[in-house]
């Protein structure tokens, strides 16, 4: 069946800059994507980021002249972010829509069938590229590499669970029950990620910093702004901004986590063996890199109805990859019971 598409079939496929406007500027210069993480264009396969410490206790008081120097070492340390081949499979049958109001936007004649061109392929194109987006998020926080739906790739609560400075730096608030905390429980765990932030995390202006968090902390915290008219972010909040901080940092609710903890056990969230599902990572922005590539030759985009199937097929293939840069730019707090 796979070698019959051609005839009889009518295509749409994009690539370029048409792949780059109608797929990856929606997914990956989205203002969820480009306002919380640092985006890497042009990642082929692999490529390396060479990341290197601050700088401290480097000036000295000029007595003579010297060749001696104060450190021996930039401490230039190399990461590679892997993008690796993605794909989109996904089919329509226009039957499924037979006496629905969507029949009513069919074509005429003998191309009934075909959806392509109606507003029934573009309602299946937006949708596409939205879901493409939700995965490109989960994805990038809870790929392990093994795990049916997220062995795709390795995420970031994957590797930051490997790095040995992370997770012995993560910290837990204990509540009462774990998985539905309270505002004081949520906001506890808001305030110890801060309070235990390594100092180069909090020497990081608040606005390029985030604290992801599960969305019943989200909502904890929400709760606890409506009682609190005194606060900046209460007064935001009912003004109908649309964003929630913490101390002048952006909270973020992280739906996809949900998913990801229904899904699998991520070291982040486990503590002495036990698994939990209510946390906090306090970030900054730019150690949280995503490398894909528009112009990559594999990448394509293609919508194609095919007369013998009766069906509209989706076809799309991208590459994708994520690392963090530096463990020292952010803190996890755990809510364990």
């Amino acid at each position: 069946m796979a070698n019959v598409a051609a005839k009889g079939s009518s295509f749409a496929t994009y690539s370029g800059a048409n792949l780059n406007q109608l797929f990856f500027e929606p997914v990956f210069k989205s203002d969820e994507i480009m306002r919380n993480y640092r985006v890497i264009p042009n990642v082929k396969h692999k490529m390396n980021v060479y990341t290197s410490a601050s700088l401290k206790k480097i000036v000295q008081a000029y007595t003579t002249c010297s060749s001696s120097s104060t450190s021996d070492s930039f401490n230039i340390e190399q990461k590679t972010i892997t993008a690796g081949r993605m794909r989109v499979a996904l089919e329509q049958c226009s039957n499924e829509f037979h006496g629905t109001y969507i029949e009513e936007l069919y074509k005429n004649g003998v191309d009934v069938r075909n959806l392509e061109g109606t507003m029934v392929a573009d309602a299946i194109l937006n949708r596409t590229v939205s879901g493409i987006g939700s995965d490109v998020v989960r994805l990038a926080w809870g790929g392990d590499g093994s795990t049916s739906d997220y062995d795709q790739m390795t995420g970031w609560m994957k590797l930051m669970g490997d790095d040995t400075t992370v997770e012995t730096a993560k910290r837990a608030v204990t509540a009462a029950d774990s998985d539905n905390p309270t505002s004081a429980e949520a906001i506890a765990t808001i305030r110890k990620a801060f309070d235990n932030a390594p100092a180069a995390l909090q020497q990081v202006p608040a606005g390029d910093k985030k604290l992801f968090v599960t969305p019943k902390i989200y909502n904890a915290y929400l709760a606890n702004l409506e009682g609190t008219s005194a606060d900046l972010a209460y007064q935001a909040q009912v003004s109908g901004a649309p964003r929630v901080a913490f101390r002048g940092v952006e909270v973020v609710p992280m739906y996809e986590w949900d998913t990801i903890l229904a899904d699998t056990n991520p070291a982040m969230f486990t503590i002495s063996a036990t698994n939990y599902t209510q946390g906090v990572c306090y970030c900054a922005v730019e150690n949280l890199a995503i490398g894909s590539d528009v112009n990559d030759p594999e990448s394509s985009f293609k919508i194609f109805y095919d007369d013998l199937e009766e069906k509209m097929f989706v076809r799309g293939y991208f590459k994708l990859g994520v690392q963090f840069m530096f463990p020292s730019l952010v803190q996890w707090c755990i809510i364990k019971q």
